[in-house]
């Protein structure tokens, strides 16, 4: 009797350890009450949450850097992005109603960069146009290389000078060069990051965060002009 009951719990046991999937060093177990997300977690280690997270940084820090940058890597860069929206959008439903909303916001931004970076893969920007955008939007600071820790929140400050006062009458391909400036802005302060202090570093992020917005704005225009227009 006491070998019958040894062999069932044995059995048991392996029965019960068929329900599991292993990933890596972490099990997860599969159960048919276990929804979409759960089960890409146990497939991928990475649950829709952590893939809007991946979004969001990856355009407030990759998508602000130089178009050289960008170009040398644009077809990875592009079908990378396209299955971290895809895997988003297929799992929407797990979203929280405040990560419902970002996602939106997000894509919309998304798509419109891609949108400018197609356009620049065909048509590249004129290096002496650059230099003039850079004139006018930097002024003093359109060498890039004078801008230190000391002065770079005036820099921004320069910069949305010029964008708050003409940014209605630029056109697309305008906000070409005027985004290519803003990045190539932003890659500086990352060269110098840890220098700046912490006011001024918030205060280059609120103006980041205001020059999106007028460029966002910007691009609506543009689509609204286009559908009026066929």
């Amino acid at each position: 009797m006491r070998w019958l009951a040894a062999l069932l719990l044995t059995a048991g046991l392996f029965a019960c350890e068929q329900d599991r999937t292993r990933e890596g060093n972490e099990t997860v177990t599969i159960t048919e009450e276990n929804d979409r997300d759960t089960a890409l977690v146990a497939t991928t280690g990475e649950t829709t949450e952590d893939k809007l997270e991946r979004l969001r940084g990856w355009m407030n820090e990759k998508a602000d850097r130089a178009d050289t940058a960008i170009r040398d890597n644009w077809p990875k860069t592009r079908d990378e992005m396209r299955r971290v929206n895809e895997d988003i959008e297929r799992n929407f439903d797990s979203l929280s109603t405040e990560s419902k909303e970002e996602y939106r916001q997000l894509k919309s931004r998304y798509e419109r960069w891609e949108t400018r970076q197609e356009r620049r893969q065909q048509q590249p920007l004129d290096q002496t146009l650059i230099s003039q955008w850079q004139d006018q939007l930097l002024r003093e600071f359109k060498d890039l290389q004078t801008i230190k820790a000391a002065n770079a929140r005036e820099a921004y400050l320069t910069f949305m000078g010029t964008v708050r006062a003409k940014n209605r009458n630029w056109s697309q391909d305008d906000w070409d060069y005027v985004d290519y400036v803003y990045r190539s802005l932003n890659d500086r302060r990352g060269q110098i990051e840890s220098q700046i202090s912490t006011a001024d570093k918030l205060k280059i992020r609120a103006l980041q965060a205001e020059y999106l917005t007028l460029e966002g704005a910007a691009d609506t225009r543009s689509i609204v002009r286009d559908t009026n227009n066929n």
